[in-house]
C-alpha cells in the first residue's frame, strides 16, 4: 500500500513539473527584432527539431554562421548532426557544434561523449556548451556541484581542442551558474531584451534574440542569433580561429 502512494506522489510531482514547464513556455516571449545596422551578422542554431533544411536557400538569406547540436548528456547524439554538418559545410556557411549539458550527469563523461562524436575542425567556429535549466528539471544536485561538473567538462574538452569553449546560457542560468566563474570563456546569451546586459557587465560574443525566426528552407521556427560586432569585426574574429 505504501509503495502505491509513493508511485502516485511521483506521478503528481511529474505532472506539476510538466505543467510549470508548459506554463513558462506559454508566457515566455518568443523573440524580438533587432537593429541589423548595429548587428549585421546573423546566425542560427539547429538540432533535429529543426527538421530537414534546404541549405542553398539558407545561404541566399545572408546567414553567416550556424551552430549544430552534436551531443547531449553522457550518450546522446543528435540524429541530424552529421548530415546538417556536411550540408552546411557544402553550402560554405561557417559552422560550429554544441553540446547540451545535463546537470545530473558527470561533466567528464559528457565531455567524452562530445569529443567522441563532434567532428570539430580547428578552423571552424569554437564549440559551445549549452547551460540552461530548461530540459534539466528536476535537478538533484546543488548549484556548487553543477558548477563543478561544468568546470570538469570544460577542462576535458579544452585539453583536446585547445580553445576556451563558448558558454551558451540565459539570464537566469547565467546568474545561477556562470556569473563570477568561467571568466575566460566567451558568452552566448539568450535574452529578449532590446540590448542584453550581463549583470556583472561582462561582454557577450553571441546573442540569441529569437526562438521564432522564419527562413526559407526551414519549415518551422528557428533560433536567431547575432554576433556582437560589425562585418569587419566578424571577419577579424574569424581570422583569430585560424
Amino acid at each position: 500500500m505504501k509503495s502505491k502512494y509513493i508511485i502516485i506522489l511521483v506521478l503528481l510531482v511529474g505532472l506539476v513539473i510538466l505543467a510549470v514547464i508548459e506554463y513558462r513556455k506559454y508566457i515566455s516571449p518568443k523573440g524580438i527584432n533587432i537593429d541589423k545596422n548595429k548587428y549585421p551578422i546573423t546566425g542560427i542554431d539547429i538540432s533535429k527539431h529543426t527538421g530537414i533544411i534546404n541549405w542553398e536557400h539558407i545561404k541566399k538569406q545572408k546567414i553567416s554562421f550556424v551552430y549544430i547540436k552534436a551531443t547531449e548528456g553522457q550518450d546522446y547524439i543528435d540524429p541530424n548532426y552529421y548530415i546538417n554538418l556536411a550540408r552546411a559545410r557544402k553550402a560554405n556557411i561557417k559552422v560550429g557544434e554544441y553540446h547540451f549539458f545535463r546537470f545530473n550527469k558527470s561533466g567528464k563523461v559528457q565531455a567524452q561523449n562530445f569529443l567522441s562524436h563532434a567532428l570539430h575542425d580547428p578552423e571552424e567556429l569554437t564549440p559551445v556548451v549549452d547551460i540552461e535549466e530548461w530540459g534539466n528539471l528536476p535537478i538533484y544536485k546543488s548549484d556548487a556541484e553543477i558548477k563543478k561538473q561544468i568546470r570538469l567538462f570544460l577542462i576535458e574538452v579544452q585539453s583536446v581542442i585547445h580553445r576556451k569553449m563558448i558558454i551558451y546560457t540565459n539570464m537566469d542560468s547565467y546568474n545561477r551558474y556562470i556569473k563570477g566563474s568561467f571568466t575566460q570563456h566567451p558568452i552566448w546569451i539568450c535574452s529578449f531584451s532590446k540590448s542584453p546586459k550581463l549583470p556583472d557587465n561582462r561582454n557577450w560574443l553571441f546573442w540569441q534574440h529569437a526562438h521564432n525566426g522564419k527562413l526559407n528552407g526551414i519549415k518551422g521556427d528557428v533560433d536567431m542569433n547575432t554576433f556582437n560586432g560589425s562585418e569587419l569585426e566578424w571577419k577579424a574574429y574569424l581570422e583569430t580561429l585560424k
